[in-house]
């Protein structure tokens, strides 16, 4: 089966975030991980949204060219991303030729067809600077909460969706002026006239999503679809593949979210076969899954599949995997308001898998997470340490130390270790496969019972205070539970798995690319190495 994991694509304004790996990086990595060790076909494409205003004021704070700005937050961004074990098979750009060429051409086959249409909308202005405010130059009070700094394509505050002219008492966000409203000609796409398509789509689409992913986009499509403007009075961005429309770019809105098709365009030019995005994007027996924060559920349950559904031909979302926002004390993670914790710090302070560890245990899928060094560093302690990596430690160290490494053959292949293996397998197959639909939690849980079987046997036998026989009979039918502790974390914890394997003499996981266990007993090393590197701050053996 092929399986398409796209993640949000992320503005190039500045380095992200925990709450945009924990709410999207990480959700993607942890299915698209999973969906590989299933078997699936798995393309995994994200990329940074380079144009839009948070860019080019983000670039005017810095003093630089947006262009300039904007390509060297990507490549900060991309990088921060890789360190953090994103597994991306292909990481984009919207600044690139591949995407300007396929926004146009799904441009044009919505204008073609109808759907994309000439029409006025009130747009602020600036009299003191001379210049229309594009949607996050302007700032006013929300008119659905009273926030008094809503933009004007978003109110942080409530989540609305936005438009500069609903905004009250709208000013001016360069010079703090007032801010007041001309009629603009724009260009619509027709969301009222694609709501029936939608409205065919989403309910039997949704039955599997989030419980509160499928409520919001139900509301919202029972509200009723109109048309939104697409294009904005901008120098950055994509240009209007229409005569008469040259000081106009296309609304990052409408252009960003085809990113998913034109990175996997892209993907497939890489590798010499022009044709082979295809099979994920022109079968109907694919599935695509979307990770993305809570503001983004709209565009993602409605605005692209409209587009989709508009343009014809092209596999419409299976899953849209919402998240909640991860808040540090209290308060939602900006980029924009320089709050909130660095993915890069975040490594520098935890390590990768601790921090992966931690961020998947406090995972924001139904509701909003505060998070905190002292949660994290409880997750490391009694998930990754205790039901993680001290389980494999003592059982491969006794395997080394008193039976050079091997397991006894006569139990591992007698009744008891044949249902130790099955019933391992099993755990293991149930931990990959709710991982593989975005139940990071669930999964984790599974992940944690796994090693703590093993700790409940080895405190119940002490196989360190048995006699050899009796002991070699424990280690040998705990071995498979290792096994599966190996594959069931990775997904979540990649380093730490692929130690684990090593430790059991096993090949590592990338090139297997499945779920099942070994039928063949383990041959641990003479040295085992640890399910943590020497020296981690959160190695603590036990």
């Amino acid at each position: 089966m092929h399986v398409l994991v796209a993640a949000a694509w992320p503005y190039a304004s500045g380095p992200r975030h925990l709450g945009h790996l924990a709410g999207a990086f990480l959700p993607a990595d942890v299915i698209a991980r999973a969906s590989r060790l299933l078997g699936h076909d798995v393309l995994f494409v994200s990329g940074s949204d380079e144009h839009g205003t948070p860019i080019t004021i983000a670039a005017e704070r810095a003093g630089t060219g947006v262009r300039e700005f904007a390509a060297g937050q990507h490549a900060a961004i991309e990088r921060s991303l890789r360190d953090a074990g994103i597994s991306f098979d292909h990481y984009g750009r919207t600044s690139s030729a591949v995407h300007r060429r396929v926004v146009h051409d799904l441009f044009r086959q919505l204008h073609t067809a109808g759907s994309i249409v000439e029409g006025e909308q009130r747009g602020a202005w600036c009299g003191n600077e001379r210049r229309a405010l594009p949607d996050r130059y302007v700032e006013g009070r929300c008119p659905h909460c009273d926030a008094p700094d809503a933009r004007g394509d978003q109110c942080d505050a409530c989540g609305a969706l936005l438009d500069a002219d609903e905004l009250r008492d709208p000013r001016c966000r360069l010079c703090a002026g007032a801010a007041t409203l001309r009629p603009q000609r724009q260009l619509f796409l027709r969301l009222d006239a694609l709501q029936p398509a939608i409205e065919d789509w989403l309910p039997g689409s949704s039955r599997g999503w989030r419980r509160w992913v499928a409520e919001e986009a139900a509301g919202a499509l029972r509200g009723g679809l109109r048309p939104r403007a697409i294009t904005r009075e901008l120098e950055w961005g994509i240009d209007v593949p229409l005569d008469g429309w040259h000081d106009r770019v296309l609304y990052v809105w409408f252009e960003a979210v085809v990113g998913y098709l034109s990175s996997s365009v892209e993907w497939a030019e890489s590798t010499g076969d022009r044709d082979a995005w295809r099979a994920w994007w022109e079968d109907a027996e694919s599935v695509h899954r979307y990770a993305i924060g809570k503001d983004n559920v709209w565009f993602h349950a409605l605005w692209w599949p409209a587009i989709l559904a508009g343009a014809g031909g092209l596999h419409l979302p299976d899953d849209v995997v919402g998240s909640h926002n991860l808040t540090e004390r209290g308060q939602q993670l900006s980029v924009s308001r320089d709050h909130g914790t660095s993915i890069a710090d975040g490594i520098d302070r935890l390590g990768v898998d601790a921090l992966r560890h931690a961020l998947v245990a406090v995972a924001p899928e139904t509701s909003d997470v505060d998070f905190t060094w002292e949660a994290a560093d409880d997750a490391t302690r009694a998930g990754l340490l205790g039901a993680i990596a001290n389980p494999a430690h003592r059982v491969t160290t006794q395997l080394a130390r008193r039976f050079e490494g091997r397991i006894d053959a006569t139990v591992w292949a007698g009744a008891l270790g044949v249902a130790e293996r099955r019933d391992a397998a099993a755990a293991a197959d149930a931990a990959v496969r709710a991982f593989s639909t975005g139940s990071l939690r669930a999964g984790l849980r599974a992940v944690h019972d796994i090693g703590r079987r093993v700790n409940r046997t080895l405190a119940a036998r002490e196989p360190w205070a048995q006699p050899e026989a009796e002991a070699h009979e424990t280690l040998t039918l705990v071995a498979p539970w290792l096994d599966a502790l190996a594959v069931a974390s990775s997904p979540v914890v990649p380093g730490v798995g692929a130690r684990l394997r090593a430790a059991l003499g096993r090949p590592p996981l990338e090139g297997l690319r499945t779920a099942r266990l070994p039928s063949d007993p383990p041959l641990v090393p003479a040295d085992p190495p640890t399910p943590l590197p020497s020296g981690s701050r959160t190695q603590r053996w036990r």
